[in-house]
Order: structure tokens, then sequence, then C-alpha cells
């Protein structure tokens, strides 16, 4: 009786198989759809792992400039202590009575290594480096004279140097009217980026790119070569001083007496000799500097009255304004500070504020 039932049987349990199972082979399509889960997965498993590097990365990025920028405010905090000693150091010149009457380069102010060199504090060091500005030239009242004789001693040829100091004596002047060799706005404007000449003494040394006929070649020193010699360049001596500044005779350069003094090269290396003692190096303890102008004008000072008169107008042997460069370091970043400093009553207060940065290398 149940032998009918079994063909029934065997085509309902072959009707469930294909409902169940649609695709021919039931294993083989499940080993399908598992190979396709499994490169699911895996692909999951990629994107997460360039999330999670992607993340990774910003983080070390992120770690990394809010280490650098740590150490770059401590750098900062270093070069800003270097700016106090050197100001100190300045004060305790001026209570010095024997020196305080002048300033030259072998004073502690000037080289105090002890204080100035590698000065190990916190987790860094700080360097600093004390000059006196007004060893420098004031180009905002130079005289078209001076500034042809500076020009020449920088190895320009007449042309040259005629072009220079009118510009610069043109961008300073309050005039619309340019020299013979000079440029006032007509000329800026016509230029690919035009603008407008100052007409106003220069606040920084900087604006003398701004000026016809001054080259970064000029504006820059030039090292030594088997052709030529080396020569500073214009911001190396020049300065922005004001009001009535006056070149250090103990500090000035002898490219800076020969233009500001007009002193032929035998007259400044007499002087340079007698100066800088036996050794011939500026700022050593056998130094021989000038305690008053008179006594200079006494060995080197013109026969000529007026003429001597007129160099007193011009010098001194004791300065109010001096530069000081401090850099601060902290794990190979540095920070570095220009400050001038001008000295009022019995304090020095800044006067001009420059910062420089770099890491790993000078700044």
């Amino acid at each position: 009786m149940n032998a009918p039932h079994k063909p029934a049987r065997s085509v309902v349990a072959a009707a469930l198989r294909r409902r169940v199972f649609p695709h021919a082979g039931g294993a083989a399509w499940l080993q399908k759809e598992r190979g396709v889960a499994l490169v699911v997965v895996l692909w999951v498993i990629v994107v997460l792992s360039l999330l999670i590097g992607g993340f990774a990365f910003t983080m070390h990025v992120e770690t990394q400039v809010t280490s650098f920028s740590r150490k770059e405010l401590k750098a900062d905090a270093l070069a800003r202590s270097g700016i106090e000693v050197a100001r100190l150091q300045l004060l305790e010149h001026a209570k010095t009575p024997a020196e305080a009457g002048f300033h030259a380069l072998n004073q502690k102010w000037a080289s105090n290594d002890d204080f100035y060199r590698g000065q190990p504090l916190g987790d860094g060091i700080f360097n600093i480096t004390v000059t006196d500005e007004q060893s420098r030239l004031p180009v905002n009242r130079l005289s078209e004279a001076q500034l042809r004789r500076l020009a020449h001693l920088l190895d320009l040829d007449m042309a040259e140097a005629d072009v220079v100091a009118d510009s610069i004596l043109d961008w300073i002047d309050e005039g619309d009217l340019h020299r013979l060799n000079g440029a006032e706005t007509d000329y800026y404007n016509e230029l690919p980026i035009p603008y407008h000449a100052k007409n106003a003494p220069l606040d920084r040394i900087e604006e003398l790119l701004l000026i016809k006929g001054i080259t970064p070649e000029l504006y820059n020193a030039r090292p030594a070569s088997l052709k030529r010699a080396a020569r500073p360049g214009l911001k190396d001596i020049l300065t922005t001083l004001g009001g009535d500044a006056r070149i250090n005779v103990n500090t000035a350069p002898a490219i800076v007496l020969q233009a500001m003094l007009n002193m032929d090269a035998p007259h400044v290396a007499a002087l340079i000799e007698s100066r800088n003692g036996s050794d011939g190096i500026l700022g050593t303890k056998d130094d021989q500097p000038f305690r008053t102008v008179e006594e200079f004008l006494a060995n080197f000072g013109p026969a000529d009255p007026e003429e001597r008169k007129l160099w007193q107008n011009l010098i001194t042997v004791k300065s109010t304004h001096f530069r000081i460069t401090a850099t601060g370091e902290v794990g190979g970043v540095k920070r570095t500070l220009v400050v001038v400093l001008v000295q009022t009553g019995n304090d020095f207060n800044v006067l001009s504020w420059t910062f420089q940065r770099g890491a790993g290398g000078p700044s």
C-alpha cells in the first residue's frame, strides 16, 4: 500500500531542494557565497586599516607640529632672556666709572663669552652678539659727497656711484624733482610693480632695495673669491638712526671712517693700527681706544680749524645705540631676535625689534 507514495515523496523532496537551493549543486553555491563574504570582510579590513593609518599619521603630524611649536616658544623665551642679559651688561658698563665715558669693543658689553656664548638655560641654550649701532653710517643724514665716497669704496664705477647717491637722496628728500642721476615717483611708477618714492627718511634698512641702482649684490656682502676681495654690503654698514647720530671712532670699521670723514687710506690705516693694538685685532685686551673726541682729533684730526669743527659734529667715542642679536635654541629649533636699544637716562629702551626663525640651522 505504501509503494505508490514513494514517488510522490521523492518529487516533494526534490521540489523542496530546488526551493531552498535554487542553483544546481547546493554545496558549490554555499562555498561561493562564503567566498564573497570573505572578500567583503577583507575589503572592510582594508578600508578600516586605511582609516586607522590616516588617523595615526594625522596624529603624528599634529604631535610633531605641537612639539615644534613648544620648542619654538621656548627658543623665543631664551632669545628674549639673551636680550635682557646683554641689556644688563650695558647697564653694568654705564655704572663703571673708569669706562663709562667711552665705548670700545674690548669692553665686556661687546665681548663677554662668559655670558654671551652657548649659555645653557632650561631645555636649551642662547647665544648673543652685541654691536655698536654707531659703528655704521647714518644713511638719513649722509651728504651727496659721503654717499659717493661710499659707493666708490664699494667698487662701483663713477656712473653707478652717481645713480646710487642721487637716488638715495631723492628717496629721502621731500620734493618730487629728481636729481640728474636719481629717481622719483615717475620712475618707480614705470616699473613692472609700480610704487611711489617715499620722500621721507628710511625707517628700515631693507627699504634700500626699493631704490634705483641698489641691487641685491650691492645690498648684501660679497665673499672673497680668487678674482675679488671680500666687501661688506650696504646692510652691514648703514643704519637708519636719525637725529644727530654720530659714528663711534672706537668701533667704526675703516670703510665707515673713510666715507664719513674723507680720510685717505694711509691715514685710516695708521688710525686702525693705533686703535687695534699690537695684535692688530679689534676687540682684544691690547686695544688702545680713544677716551675722548679731543684725544682722537689731537692724533688723527685735520689741521684746518673749520674742518676739525666739522668732524666734531660727526664723531663720538660714547655710543647710545646698540644692536643685540640673540638666538635661543631648543632641540634644533632656533629663534633669533634682533633688537636695537637706545640709552635714555639710566636705562636702555627698545628702539626697534625684529625676529627671524629657523630649525636645525643658523638663523
